[in-house]
């Protein structure tokens, strides 16, 4: 037999490097340790006053570190800040998906993307704080481009009356803003919540009735389907 006829033995499969179980541990004591100094930051930012700045001392204080500790997982405040931002927002992009961008109504796509965030402020006061703090909901992001989206769908299939699409987002944005301060500030209700959402609706040019049955039908369809598609989502006990 010739070597170029010998019978070529099949490779076997590599088996999946198994990661050193102290490897592992470490890495997982590292991950804790990121999101604890994250949860502080999302705590002290959310404390601060308006026109207070956190500083770093205030998040290694709260965290119960050292100073030494802070700066092995982040450069500097602003870097941690920045990366707690990123995270909210693709965890809330991501998070109503299922519940909105599913829809094509621009109506009750607005009336449904409005209410998420005014329900998990009075849900997570800490994260409404935040996110008005640093300004996650105004600027060019991914969020305010699905607002901007749905205002220009609205306008273009006769929906809403606005003579300027931008104008339109800013005052939806503004409206949403404030209505976050308030109800963090404990004088917020569900019936705020959709008074707030009704008015925004009006202001687009939507005829009272149809902006009320909207809100009705955006928020009695998040209280069947957002319990299993947000994690965050809980009953509103006011």
């Amino acid at each position: 037999m010739s070597v170029t006829n010998l019978p070529v033995r099949p490779k076997r499969a590599r088996r999946p490097i198994k990661e050193d179980h102290r490897v592992r541990v470490a890495r997982q004591r590292r991950e804790r340790m990121r999101a604890h100094l994250l949860q502080s930051v999302l705590s002290v930012w959310s404390a601060s006053g308006r026109g207070e700045i956190a500083v770093i001392d205030d998040v290694v204080r709260h965290a119960g570190v050292s100073r030494g500790t802070f700066y092995k997982y982040f450069d500097s405040l602003d870097e941690a800040v920045s990366e707690l931002a990123l995270q909210l927002a693709e965890e809330m992009t991501a998070g109503i998906a299922s519940v909105y961008d599913v829809l094509t109504d621009p109506l009750l796509r607005v009336a449904t993307g409005f209410q998420i965030f005014l329900i998990r402020a009075a849900l997570e006061p800490k994260w409404g704080a935040f996110i008005t703090r640093i300004g996650l909901l105004s600027g060019k992001n991914l969020l305010s481009s699905k607002i901007h989206y749905d205002i220009k769908n609205g306008a273009d299939s006769g929906e809403f009356v606005v003579t300027s699409v931008d104008t339109a987002v800013d005052l939806l944005v503004g409206a949403k803003v404030e209505a976050i301060l308030r109800i963090i500030g404990g004088q917020g209700s569900t019936a705020y919540i959709h008074t707030m959402t009704g008015m925004v609706l009006r202001s687009l040019g939507v005829p009272s009735v149809k902006a009320d049955k909207a809100v009705r039908t955006a928020f009695n369809r998040l209280r069947v389907e957002a319990p299993g598609k947000l994690p965050w989502w809980r009953p509103l006990k006011f």
